[in-house]
C-alpha cells in the first residue's frame, strides 16, 4: 500500500512539474558518438519519469518473484501456527470442562505435531495434568518430562513445568518429591505467591514444623493467609513441635513467638508441660500466666494449680488478681481453692470452693471438699462430698432409693467356682467326655471338671 502512495505521489509531482514547464523554450540535447537528438524539457522530463516508473515496477515484479518461496514458507507456518492455537485453545477448554480424554488426546497430538518449543511445552504441561486426572502416571511423567527437556533454555517456562509437576506431586501426597521442584521456582522468582502456599502444603506433607512457621509467617505478613487460619495453623504446628522436640530446641522457637503467640492457648499448654518436665516449674507458670492474663482457659488453670507447697503461694496472688476482674468465674475461685489446699490454708481453701459451688455444682469442687474435710478429721462431710462427686461424675439410672436392692442369688453355684456341682449335672456335662492324660476316666473316677491346675494334685505324665 506504501508502494502505491509514493508513486501516485511521484506521478502527481510529474505532472505538476509538465505544467509548470509546458511554457518553457528549453531544449535538452543528447549527443551519443557523431548523433544529436533534442527535445523539449517537459518530454524529457516525462520520458525519464516513464522509465523511471517502468523500472521500478518491473524490479517489484522480480523481487516478489525471487520472494516467492519464502512468503510460501511464512504462508505455510502462519496456517500451522493457526492450527496449533486452535488445537491448544481447545484442549484447555476441554481440560477446563472436565473432559480429560479428549484434552489428553488433543494436546498430546500437539505436543508431538507442533514445531514451536513454546506451545510444545505447554501443549506437553496441560496434556499431563488431563493424563493425572485419568491416573496415567507414567505416560503424565514422560510429558512433563519432555516439557523440562524443550524449556531447559527458557527460566520462565522451565519454572511453569516444574510449578505443574510440583502441584501433580502434592496432589498424590509426595511433599518431599515436590519441594526440589518448588525450591527451583522459587529461585526463579521468589515472590510469587501461588509458589509459597504450595510450599507451605508440601511442609505440611512432610511435617517440617519450623519451616512451616516461617512459610505461614511470610504468608500472613502478606495478607494472603487470613488471621484466623495463620492462629490456628501456628497453634497446631507450635504445640505438635514442643511436644515432639528436645526442651532446648523447644525453648529456642518458643523464644522467637511473639507475646501474643505465646498467649495462645494450646502453645501455653504444650511449653508448660515442657518446662515442668524439664523441672523448671517457674518458666512453667510464666508460660501458663501469660495465656491466663489474656484469657482464662479451665485446662490452663488446672495445669497451674499443679504446684508443690512453696510455689502455691506466689500462684495464689496472681490467681486472686484474675478473680478482682472476674469475681463470679467458677473456674478461678476452684483454682483458688486448689492452690489453697496445697498450700494448707484451709480455711481459705473452704471459702473458696464453697463460693465455687454456690456459682456451679462441679464434680471437682466436691472432691476437693472430700480432701479438705477427711484432712480436717470429718469423715462423714468428707464422704457426703465424695458421693456428691461420684454421682456428679456417672451417670446412673434414677433410684429414689437410698440402699441398693439385694442381688439375685437364686442361680448362683453352691460350690466354690473351681468344683463343678455335680449333684444336678446338666445336659452339656453328660454330653461331653472328661479326658485326662491317660485317657477315658471311668464313671466311678473322682472328675474335676475345671481346666485350671487343682490345688494340692500333683500330676505326672
Amino acid at each position: 500500500m506504501r508502494s502505491i502512495i509514493k508513486l501516485l505521489i511521484l506521478f502527481g509531482l510529474a505532472v505538476v512539474a509538465a505544467l509548470l514547464l509546458k511554457d518553457s523554450n528549453g531544449y535538452l540535447m543528447l549527443v551519443t558518438n557523431e548523433e544529436r537528438r533534442t527535445m523539449s524539457i517537459p518530454a524529457a522530463i516525462l520520458i525519464f519519469t516513464v522509465a523511471f516508473v517502468v523500472l521500478y515496477v518491473v524490479f517489484r515484479i522480480i523481487r516478489r518473484v525471487l520472494a516467492a518461496p519464502k512468503a510460501v514458507s511464512q504462508w505455510s507456518d502462519r496456517r500451522h501456527e493457526r492450527k496449533d492455537v486452535a488445537l491448544l485453545e481447545r484442549g484447555w477448554i476441554e481440560l477446563l470442562e472436565g473432559s480429560s480424554v479428549k484434552a489428553e488426546k488433543d494436546l498430546e497430538r500437539l505436543a508431538h505435531h507442533t514445531k514451536d518449543n513454546t506451545r510444545m511445552a505447554l501443549a506437553s504441561m496441560a496434556a499431563a495434568r488431563a493424563a493425572h486426572n485419568l491416573g496415567h502416571n507414567d505416560k503424565r511423567d514422560r510429558l512433563l518430562l519432555s516439557a523440562r527437556e524443550a524449556t531447559k533454555n527458557e527460566p520462565r517456562l522451565s519454572a511453569a513445568a516444574a510449578t505443574v509437576q510440583a502441584e501433580l506431586l502434592l496432589d498424590e501426597g509426595k511433599g518431599h518429591e515436590a519441594l526440589p521442584h518448588l525450591e527451583f521456582v522459587n529461585s526463579v522468582d521468589g515472590n510469587q505467591v501461588h509458589i509459597q502456599k504450595l510450599m507451605l502444603r508440601a511442609y505440611k506433607q512432610t511435617g517440617d514444623s519450623l519451616k512451616i512457621i516461617e512459610m505461614a509467617r511470610i504468608l500472613n505478613k502478606k495478607k494472603h493467609l487470613e488471621t484466623s487460619e495463620f492462629k490456628s495453623l501456628l497453634e497446631y504446628t507450635a504445640a505438635n513441635y514442643f511436644t515432639k522436640a528436645n526442651i532446648a530446641d523447644a525453648n529456642s522457637l518458643y523464644q522467637t513467638l511473639s507475646a501474643e503467640e505465646k498467649s495462645y492457648a494450646n502453645i501455653a499448654l504444650a511449653m508448660a508441660g515442657r518446662y515442668e518436665q524439664a523441672g523448671e516449674p517457674a518458666q512453667a507458670a510464666k508460660a501458663l500466666e501469660l495465656a491466663l492474663d489474656r484469657e482464662i482457659d479451665v485446662r490452663l488453670l488446672a495445669l497451674y494449680t499443679q504446684c508443690n507447697e512453696q510455689e502455691a503461694s506466689g500462684r495464689l496472688s496472681k490467681a486472686q488478681q484474675w478473680l478482682a476482674k472476674d469475681e463470679k468465674n467458677p473456674d478461678i475461685l476452684l483454682a483458688l481453692g486448689h492452690l489453697c489446699l496445697v498450700a494448707k490454708l484451709w480455711g481459705q481453701a473452704e471459702r473458696y470452693l464453697n463460693k465455687s459451688l454456690s456459682l456451679r455444682d462441679d464434680a471437682k469442687v466436691h472432691a476437693l471438699l472430700g480432701i479438705l474435710n477427711d484432712r480436717q478429721g470429718r469423715p462423714q462431710e468428707a464422704m457426703r462430698h465424695w458421693r456428691l462427686a461420684s454421682t456428679a461424675t456417672v451417670a446412673l439410672p434414677v433410684d429414689h432409693a437410698t440402699i441398693l436392692a439385694a442381688a439375685d442369688t437364686s442361680n448362683d453355684p453352691s460350690t466354690p467356682p473351681d468344683v463343678k456341682n455335680l449333684d444336678k449335672p446338666d445336659d452339656h456335662f453328660l454330653s461331653n467326655k472328661i479326658e485326662s492324660g491317660r485317657g477315658e476316666l471311668e464313671d466311678d473316677t473322682e472328675v474335676y471338671f475345671d481346666s485350671a491346675p487343682i490345688p494340692g494334685l500333683d500330676r505326672k505324665d
